[in-house]
């Protein structure tokens, strides 16, 4: 959204994700039209390094193959500080935009600082609040949602800048649809494991016709299979469960997406896929948790679950739980115009986040920073 308004980008990144297993970076790409080169490791930096250019923006990534999101740090971060200090002293940024909070993470950004960038930190989670102290180095806080900025104000007075989830249209909006399921993404504990085990339990006894989908992410097909072990049950009977692997752009997903399911047990800051779902016109059915309601802005159904129903639950909950959640999904599937309604409601709301609206204020952000 920046490159295509006129600022020069440079990413630097690893390939760790949070996904259950790990994909091959170049042929990903590939899949995406991306044609990246790769300089194969030596001595001197033994793991391979990725380019490319993609959408005015120029990338460069370390291939830390199966490393997860935090061990590559201890393992590969010296070889990504020469990366990041090539760029830092090569492209000279006026903008760090960043994120984490471990100690390699926080000398990358004194240095860029020491070099005369301004460092903005995009804070997207609750995991910085142990002390206002890491927060003395940064130029500006951006975060996705009103509820995310209000808590690190009432903790720790940190004053930030709330902006809607910035999207590419391209990317998540599906140009034709064929809405069949009723879809969760990422089926582990804090996204509502234990609720969606049991949900899909009663659902599938009850309205076997309805077809739920789930996409693996950090959560896997496996763990939604032991959630309901735990409680007696095994979801592999049901023939109108559907399980599915990570898909590279999440259009993908929308394209057979009836209804989202949202059902997180943690206070969700954001919740980027209910924005997403509200572009494709798709109703999403959220927890009370965090910043759902407020992405949601006035479109879908937001559904209380009890406080006492936490990630830390080892069991699915009790069936009468799901069963608001499981007659709102069968209503949406039996009665066209009430889906039509809320569906041209999602459509309304997904107004903010369209570039159209969402550039000029990212723009307006950015060029505060540099004036500050």
């Amino acid at each position: 959204m920046l490159a295509a308004g006129g600022f020069d980008v440079h990413a630097v990144a690893t390939t760790a994700t949070e996904l259950s297993h790990q994909t091959s970076t170049v042929p990903f790409l590939a899949t995406m039209g991306i044609a990246a080169e790769v300089r194969r490791g030596n001595k001197g930096r033994p793991r391979p390094e990725i380019t490319f250019h993609h959408r005015e923006v120029s990338y460069r990534l370390l291939d830390v193959g199966p490393r997860d999101m935090h061990s590559w740090q201890k393992l590969d971060g010296r070889q990504f500080d020469l990366i990041f200090d090539d760029e830092l002293h090569s492209f000279r940024p006026d903008i760090l935009l960043c994120y984490g909070g471990l100690s390699g993470d926080i000398a990358r950004y004194k240095r860029a600082g020491r070099q005369g960038a301004k460092i903005v930190l995009a804070l997207h989670n609750e995991g910085y609040l142990a002390s206002a102290d890491f927060f003395r180095n940064i130029d500006a806080v951006l975060t996705p949602s009103q509820y995310l900025t209000k808590v690190y104000r009432t903790a720790l007075g940190i004053d930030s800048t709330p902006l809607p989830i910035p999207m590419d249209l391209e990317d998540v909006v599906a140009r034709s649809r064929d809405p069949i399921f009723t879809t969760m993404i990422n089926p582990s504990p804090e996204k509502g494991l234990m609720f969606v085990a049991r949900l899909a339990e009663e659902i599938s006894l009850q309205r076997p016709d309805l077809a739920i989908l789930f996409i693996e992410s950090r959560g896997s097909a496996g763990r939604l299979v032991q959630a309901g072990m735990a409680a007696g049950f095994d979801v592999r009977r049901h023939q109108n469960l559907m399980l599915s692997p990570p898909l590279s752009q999440p259009k993908e997903i929308y394209a057979a997406t009836r209804v989202l399911l949202a059902p997180s047990l943690w206070n969700e800051p954001a919740g980027r896929v209910v924005a997403e779902a509200l572009l494709n016109g798709i109703p999403p059915l959220v927890s009370q948790r965090g910043g759902l309601p407020e992405i949601c802005q006035g479109a879908g159904f937001c559904l209380p679950i009890p406080p006492g129903i936490t990630p830390k639950a080892s069991r699915p909950v009790e069936p009468e739980l799901v069963q608001p959640w499981i007659d709102l999904i069968a209503r949406l599937e039996d009665d066209e115009e009430f889906y039509q309604h809320h569906s041209a409601l999602a459509r309304q709301a997904s107004q903010i986040y369209h570039p159209a609206q969402l550039t000029p204020r990212y723009f307006d952000f950015f060029r505060s920073v540099l004036n500050a």
